[in-house]
């Protein structure tokens, strides 16, 4: 890595780098906690690009970026709808288009979570600044981190993490939307469904793939997720 950048990796370089991106994921779970307050304002679409660039983007560029968006949506007004509030999870490998991301909020949902960019959301909490920087990043890599399908979970508890979550930001169902090839979370959609259904919580789940024709008929499955949960409150 020093080959490669140009610099050398000292210990108060990794302490500079560990502050700058425990501020990022602080103001990226600050914009997660203003879109389930207030989700008509904080379009998912919009969220989902400021999630994107942050792979591109230096770190403390991106932040200012955040900073800046959710400032200034919180001083514009823009309409309620009468959508239901829903998680999506399964979209943390292949990103689905942006086409489906935009298809799924005009279908009549507010996505209020999700796991799409999830690298950059994987560490629950601060990474500790101090006298052995590697030791805190490997330790924050191997400790609380998110649950997701990818990364083994010890016990009983699988899919709890979602029922958690769905509870959390008050929304009435979940949205499984896995990449057609993606066998981690397709293998445990039906594990979760289970404990979805077990704790009476609606959900509706399709596959993706980059193919703009297929975006209609899964505008019209949420949708009709959506209705049924205007109309019955569980499918």
């Amino acid at each position: 890595f020093e080959a490669i950048s140009g610099n050398k990796i000292t210990d108060d370089a990794l302490n500079k780098s560990i502050a700058l991106y425990n501020e990022n994921r602080r103001l990226i779970a600050e914009l997660y906690d203003l879109r389930a307050e207030a989700p008509h304002k904080v379009l998912t679409f919009e969220l989902f690009l400021l999630m994107r660039a942050s792979n591109i983007m230096e770190v403390s560029e991106h932040s200012q970026m955040l900073r800046e968006y959710m400032a200034g949506i919180r001083e514009c007004d823009r309409p309620v709808r009468d959508h239901v509030r829903v998680v999506v999870t399964g979209a943390f490998c292949e990103q689905p288009p942006l086409s489906l991301v935009r298809a799924m909020e005009n279908s009549g949902c507010f996505i209020v979570d999700d796991d799409w960019v999830l690298g950059n959301r994987y560490q629950l909490e601060p990474v500790a600044v101090g006298d052995r920087p590697m030791e805190a990043l490997v330790d924050a890599y191997l400790g609380k981190t998110v649950a997701t399908a990818s990364r083994y979970e010890e016990g009983g508890d699988k899919g709890m993490y979602l029922v958690n979550q769905v509870r959390e930001r008050n929304a009435e169902g979940v949205i499984f939307a896995a990449a057609s090839f993606c066998d981690p979370a397709l293998l445990d959609r039906p594990m979760i469904q289970d404990v979805l259904t077990r704790e009476n919580i609606p959900y509706t789940a399709f596959k993706y793939a980059e193919n703009t024709g297929q975006i209609q008929v899964i505008k019209e499955q949420t949708g009709t997720f959506a209705d049924s949960i205007k109309l019955w409150g569980v499918q």
